[in-house]
């Protein structure tokens, strides 16, 4: 969820045009009052839109409607003209009464569709909730081609994923303080390896140190062409009470 998923202080667009770019398939949950949300009145932008607008509009990501609770796919002449191409695409019903069953068929579709094998398969979920109707989007991680290495979209996953990991390991049983992060990526956009940089840092200490850094031992960037490993450091600082934040030193 945006609300827990993107670090304090993120550009909002930037971190979602991170996850998005990295990709291989979009799931555009919707149900039965979905078109109507895109005629209410909102304050401030339609994240939903908007990355539903990038990922039809990028090469090489499936974006696949997926209808629940007895949902119609819309006729594109009833959608915003810069979503109209997602009537084009072929969608799938998700039943209550045969919820498993479906589930299971759409995850063979997806892995046979971005050449995938069995799981586990690393999803990413970035949902939301409009007029009590489900609408959501799960994006699917496939390895995209490779590209220049971007620092700042390494550091807007680094940053979502520490300050998640932090959060979930329970700061408040550490010592309050700050310790430097470093990560260091394989060209395939793995984590190669992930430290805490401090010999003297309090927060390195088990169990919230150990826990911490075997939740970033999974994150993934893009992959990168331009050099054979990349580096990226960022601060952990875990004040009075638990309090998580993340600095990135530029």
């Amino acid at each position: 969820m945006d609300v827990s998923d993107i670090a304090p202080g993120a550009d909002f667009e930037d971190a979602l045009h991170a996850e998005l770019t990295s990709c291989g398939a979009v799931l555009a949950l919707i149900g039965p009052r979905w078109l109507g949300a895109f005629e209410e009145p909102r304050d401030g932008m339609d994240y939903v839109r908007l990355e539903l607008r990038q990922a039809l509009a990028q090469t090489g990501v499936q974006v696949v409607p997926v209808l629940v609770q007895g949902a119609t796919l819309p006729a594109a002449d009833n959608l915003p003209a810069d979503l109209q191409a997602l009537a084009k695409r072929q969608a799938t019903a998700v039943r209550d009464d045969r919820w498993k069953d479906d589930v299971t068929h759409l995850a063979r579709e997806l892995r046979v569709m971005l050449k995938l094998r069995r799981f586990p398969l690393w999803w990413i979920a970035v949902g939301v909730i409009a007029l009590a109707a489900p609408a959501a989007w799960l994006v699917l991680n496939r390895q995209p081609a490779p590209t220049a290495f971007s620092r700042p979209g390494a550091h807007a996953v680094t940053t979502a994923a520490t300050t998640k990991a932090a959060k979930a390991c329970k700061p408040a049983q550490a010592k309050p303080g700050d310790c430097p992060v470093v990560f260091q990526f394989a060209q395939d956009g793995t984590t190669r390896n992930v430290y805490f940089a401090s010999g003297s840092c309090m927060l390195k200490a088990p169990p919230f140190g150990d826990c911490v850094l075997q939740r970033l031992a999974a994150v993934r960037i893009p992959p990168f062409d331009s050099s054979d490993v990349a580096e990226v450091e960022l601060s952990l600082v875990v004040g009075e009470g638990g309090a998580v934040k993340v600095i990135v030193e530029q």
